[in-house]
Order: C-alpha cells, then structure tokens, then sequence
C-alpha cells in the first residue's frame, strides 16, 4: 500500500474508479467497473455490492457475484435488519465519513458480532471493511469487503482509501439511478407471494415469483436450486421481524427485466398450518417507489419537491404561492432551483421532462374541492 499512501494519490483512487464506472449501463456493469479498479488496492477476498433505498437503507439489490454463498444470505439480511450489529449501514450513515472496519467498532473482541460469529468465521474471513457510497444527495449504495484468515488485516491505508470512494461513487451511482429510472418499462406479470419461516427459510412461494426473480444479477453463474431469494426480499422480511417493528413494510428492488419491483412484507402474528411467520409479496412497483428516488436524485429540497408537484398540476406561479404560503418572488426562486437540477429551462419542460423520462405521476395527493384554484 505505500504507493498509494499520499493523500493526492489515495484520491486519485475513487477517481479513477469513478471514471470507470461512468460508462456503465447496469449495476452490475458499475460494480464490476468498480472492483476492477480498487481490487489491487484493496485486495478483498470476497465483496459484495449493495444498492439501497436512500431514504430507508434497505437493501435494493446489487451485484453479489463475488459476495457470500446464497445459502448465507437470509441470515446476513436477518442480522443487518432485525439483530443488529457493529459495523451496520444505519451506523455508517451517521458518521461523516461512512466507513467502518470491524474488528475496530467491536474494539478487537469479534466474537462480539453476530455477524462474525455466525458467517464470517466460518466461512474463514478475518474482517470486514464496509463503506458507504454517498453524495451530497444520499446514500446509494455499498462495498462490503472481507479478507480471509491467510490474508494481511485491514488496516489504515485501505481505511483512507475506502474514504476515497465515498463520494465519487456515490454521487456516480445516483446518476446511474436516474438513467435507470429513464430507462424501466412496464409489466404485465402477476404478482408473486413468498411465505417464509422464522428463520427465513422458503415454505411457499407462487410460480410467479421466479418470473420476477430470474434475472437478477445475483443469480448470474448460479445453478438454479442454490439461488434462493433475492436479498432485498430477506431484508424486508427481516425488517417487519424485528424488535418494535410495524407489522408491515414496503421496499422495493430492481430487475432488468421488469425494471423496480415493489416488495410488501407482512408480520403473521399466527403461524400458519405451514410455519409460515413473513409473507411477501412481488409486484410491479408504482409510483410511490419512483417518487423518493426521483426527488432524491435530482436532489430537490422537501420545498421544491412540493412545488414541482404543483407545477406538474398546471398551477400557475399565483395558485402555487397561494397553495404553498409563499411569496410569488420565492415560488420563482425555488423554480429555477429546479430547473437548474433536473436540467430544463421552462415549466413546460420540466414536466415534459420528467413525464418523458420517468412516466411521473401526480406526486401529491389530490386536493380537495374547496383547495382547487378556480377554472378560468
């Protein structure tokens, strides 16, 4: 690693491999971009690449082609969404530079970790290295990296050059989001339904949920009866099963067939005659899961998603500073604050725009008669 030890040169790392995943059409062609370029670096013996929602973390999907065997993936989403541990996303997204190494949030006691404990030590790694790929706008992703026990630690070198990468790659992977989002069409597949144990084991699953399954990155290279599920559906049956949690959750993953697929997990307070404790079902998403990442990615305020909205309703600049209690200056302010981000010059753009590349519904809910501007 000295070559790579000055502070110029350890950003030139996440540099390049933001460069190099500036041409890619996929998530799997960002992530193998990615790998590529800090592999000789980093030196992992196993990483997986995770995509996810950024306003809940929850896993999205990703490219797990070098991560962990499938068989181990229903108790490494249980552990990150229901358990909790060290070294855990929502942990990293509260630091200002989200990038943590395991053996160093557990103080070097590992058997501390569930995860370690029930996944990494045997399977034979040593450590994790985790960093979070953010931008101004918000997380987007993560590389979750191991070394084996035969392999040198993690230490402070890799540490700064996963720091690199924070940055670039997040604000990258947000701009590959919004050509994706351009890019999905629609389905006319069925929705599918999973029951799962309470280990997350499958008890049932409909034929259709292969249909929404079977090409996702995840499962490129494996044989068929080792795939299992995809991980975003452990992690939202996980989600509803943990201490405090609401009896239902909402998430949603990717597929390059079908493009975002909404997942809704249920709680089953009773056991079913199958054991059944998690139903999820598989859907074609709707607006709703376009709607935060869209204003996500664009990265509008809360303010401007709101009279963009009113925009997309035909207002004009006098309805929205009625509606919205503001003056028409400000209204015209956060317009052309708008207009900057999502790159247009005109109201008649922006919605032409939008509708053109993400087929954006109404995003608020409809007003009621007596809010209605009148009819000329």
């Amino acid at each position: 690693m000295r070559r790579y030890g000055g502070a110029t040169q350890v950003g030139r790392i996440g540099d390049a491999a933001a460069r190099a995943a500036q041409s890619a059409r996929s998530v799997e062609e960002f992530f193998e971009a990615v790998k590529r370029v800090v592999r000789p670096v980093l030196r992992f013996d196993i990483c997986a690449c995770v995509t996810v929602d950024p306003q809940t973390l929850m896993n999205t999907g990703g490219d797990y082609r070098d991560g962990l065997p499938p068989a181990m993936m229903p108790r490494m989403l249980d552990i990150e969404y229901r358990e909790g541990d060290a070294n855990d996303l929502s942990e990293l997204a509260a630091r200002p530079t989200p990038v943590g190494l395991l053996s160093r949030e557990t103080n070097g006691n590992l058997d501390l970790s569930p995860r370690y404990r029930d996944i990494m030590r045997p399977l034979g790694f040593r450590d994790e290295l985790r960093v979070l790929l953010r931008d101004r706008h918000g997380a987007w992703g993560a590389l979750i990296m191991g070394r084996a026990d035969d392999a040198p630690p993690f230490g402070s070198p890799e540490l700064a050059v996963a720091a690199s990468l924070v940055q670039p790659l997040g604000d990258a992977l947000r701009r590959l989001h919004l050509t994706r989002l351009a890019e999905e069409n629609t389905s006319g597949v069925a929705p599918g339904l999973v029951l799962l144990d309470g280990d997350h084991q499958v008890v049932h699953v409909t034929p259709t949920v292969a249909m929404w399954c079977d090409d996702l990155a995840h499962t490129d290279g494996v044989p068929p009866g080792d795939r299992g599920l995809p991980p975003a559906v452990y992690a939202v049956a996980a989600a509803v099963q943990a201490a405090g949690a609401a009896a239902s959750h909402t998430s949603w993953m990717h597929s390059r067939r079908h493009g975002r697929v909404r997942l809704h997990a249920w709680r089953l307070e009773e056991p079913t005659a199958t054991s059944a404790r998690t139903a999820v079902v598989v859907e074609l998403a709707g607006p709703a899961e376009h709607i935060a990442l869209i204003v996500a990615a664009y990265g509008l305020t809360p303010r401007e998603r709101d009279i963009t909205a009113l925009v997309l309703r035909g207002l004009s600049t006098a309805d929205i500073s009625h509606r919205a209690g503001l003056s028409p200056h400000t209204v015209q302010d956060h317009l052309k604050a708008v207009f900057d981000k999502t790159g247009v010059r005109s109201r008649r753009d922006l919605v032409a725009t939008l509708f053109a590349r993400h087929s954006l519904p109404d995003i608020t809910p409809a007003a009621s008669a007596s809010q209605r501007p009148p009819r000329n």
